[in-house]
């Protein structure tokens, strides 16, 4: 049984979404229209969180963090709001993935399931737990990165990137490469989630995120992992 919590305070749009999801095998939908609400079934297992951003209540993002105290499962932004600094902050509060109203339901459902395969091969790939490089120790326990005696926590989708590059160190992934091995499906062409994570992940890890030295891009190659540090591309 697939359990969603969709978080939607427009009574039209949570109706049918629940009714689509509700129609498909072996899913369970609990709705709420409120943050209040929302957090009301915190301690509840859920496979995935759909996430209206405004609330009567609350703001979405700020319900995100909260809700993250409890639960790692992927949290689905969905918003009329679409620009740049929208799905940067949603992302970097603990966002997974972003998707814009008035959205079709196939494609949500593909968005659901994609982050459901992400949870379940990640779960399949081996420890990385005590990784040590240059640059920090990670601890997959609590997902943090120890670096110059201080403990930062990774966001869920921090940590699945850089445990990719960990096991594939040295290796170039393109935007759109990453946004399919993270996401599990095609980016079609938009790949600022990839992008907020990767700055994100930089300005825990390195020293200098404006000048890259562990996880860099490469024009014309992509995104590497270089595990000793490399001041020039």
């Amino acid at each position: 049984m697939i359990r969603i919590l969709l978080v939607e305070d427009d009574p039209v749009i949570r109706d049918t979404t629940s009714y689509f999801l509700k129609c498909q095998q072996n899913f369970e939908v609990v709705c709420a229209d409120t943050g209040g609400e929302a957090l009301s079934h915190a301690r509840e297992k859920f496979d995935v969180i759909l996430m209206d951003i405004l609330l009567p209540d609350t703001n979405g993002m700020e319900l995100c963090q909260r809700l993250r105290s409890w639960h790692h499962c992927p949290i689905i932004f969905t918003s009329c709001l679409d620009d740049t600094d929208t799905v940067v902050r949603a992302l970097e509060l603990g966002g997974d993935d972003f998707l814009t109203k008035p959205y079709n339901h196939k494609v949500l459902l593909a968005r659901i399931m994609a982050n459901i395969r992400r949870v379940q091969m990640d779960a399949a790939e081996p420890s990385v737990s005590g990784y040590h490089c240059a640059a920090f120790t990670l601890d997959s326990n609590s997902h943090c990165v120890e670096k110059d005696g201080r403990s930062i926590h990774l966001a869920d989708m921090e940590y699945r990137i850089l445990t990719l590059f960990i096991r594939y160190p040295n290796t170039f992934f393109t935007a759109n490469e990453l946004y399919r091995k993270i996401w599990g499906k095609e980016s079609l062409g938009d790949v600022r989630t990839v992008q907020v994570h990767i700055h994100n992940l930089r300005s825990k890890i390195e020293p200098d995120p404006a000048k890259p030295i562990y996880l860099k891009n490469v024009w014309g190659k992509g995104y590497i992992f270089r595990p000793e540090g490399e001041t020039e591309a």
